[in-house]
């Protein structure tokens, strides 16, 4: 398997022992997509949980479909996204929206799927190459 090319979910969330660590509002996270991204939709919907689901899109044309969620762990998912294409994302969540940026853990629907329920962290340094490095290395040990 590429996993250059490879796409699937990536799960971000706030540290099991600091659950609300990122002070995750559903509102400001909004308006900062707005600010951070070329084009953004969003909005509130209740299901099981209170969520923002959003679309957003940089100006290379990346996209980004997923939820934001603050009940229980602060929580964002980001679907359908290459490991490169997520890092875009990510680094702009720990670098410009997140209080700390050693506050990020991590997992995939494949190892959800396979009931790994490892707490995976990113680097609190690094760019985007080295975040995705990161996602690559975590879909290879579960074993896309």
């Amino acid at each position: 398997m590429d996993l250059d090319e490879y796409q699937t979910t990536y799960l971000l969330y706030a540290p099991a022992k600091n659950p609300g660590g990122w002070n995750l509002d559903l509102s400001t996270f909004g308006e900062a997509l707005e600010a951070a991204f070329a084009e953004v939709r969003y909005e509130a919907r209740q299901g099981r949980q209170f969520r923002l689901s959003f679309w957003a899109m940089t100006e290379e044309g990346i996209e980004f479909t997923g939820y934001a969620s603050n009940e229980g762990r602060d929580t964002v998912l980001l679907a359908d996204n290459t490991a490169d294409e997520a890092a875009v994302f990510i680094v702009w969540l720990r670098d410009v929206f997140l209080p700390a940026p050693d506050l990020i853990r991590f997992s995939s629907e494949p190892a959800v799927e396979k009931g790994i329920e490892t707490d995976w962290r990113l680097p609190a340094t690094g760019d985007r190459s080295r975040i995705a490095e990161e996602l690559k290395h975590h879909l290879g040990v579960v074993g896309t």
